[in-house]
């Protein structure tokens, strides 16, 4: 069997200035909206994503994003359900459980400001500084198994 993955990225401008909750067990949960537009003069469209950020991703998120505020967001996919409590009818919306926010994308910019970034680990614990992305951890380089330019394997 395969392995199976849902993931999103998206970059566009806040809706709105970030939403803090914490869950019962005192988790910090914030929520905020990004505006991705597509296409160009009368078939553009705005598509509209809903996010979550936990624990160190949303000090991050809380502290930084402002509305309006141009973002791009790496994450997983959830999607939930539940019944209507009015109609009886199942209801669904998706999220993008986002484990990286960079500042940037397709919505306005700052002028003179560097794009600046968080990646935490996928499920792990996020680092609240963010870090300027040309920072962010790569993985090591392949070293070359020959000794010479003369010598590639070709």
């Amino acid at each position: 069997m395969s392995a199976s993955f849902s993931y999103a990225q998206i970059g566009g401008s806040l809706g709105k200035d970030p939403e803090s909750r914490s869950t019962p067990t005192g988790t910090k949960v914030v929520s905020f909206s990004v505006a991705v537009e597509k296409g160009f003069g009368d078939s553009k469209s705005t598509s509209w994503f809903n996010v979550v950020a936990f624990k160190d991703m949303a000090d991050f998120a809380e502290k930084y994003l402002k509305k309006g505020k141009a973002v791009r967001v790496s994450g997983d996919l959830q999607i939930l359900s539940w019944d209507n409590k009015t109609t009886g009818q199942k209801q669904y919306t998706t999220e993008i459980i986002a484990y990286k926010i960079d500042f940037g994308g397709s919505g306005e910019r700052q002028q003179g400001s560097n794009p600046r970034t968080t990646t935490p680990p996928p499920r792990q614990q996020a680092t609240p500084e963010p870090r300027a992305a040309a920072e962010a951890p790569r993985p090591s380089q392949p070293t070359n198994s020959w000794d010479d330019e003369t010598d590639i394997p070709f």
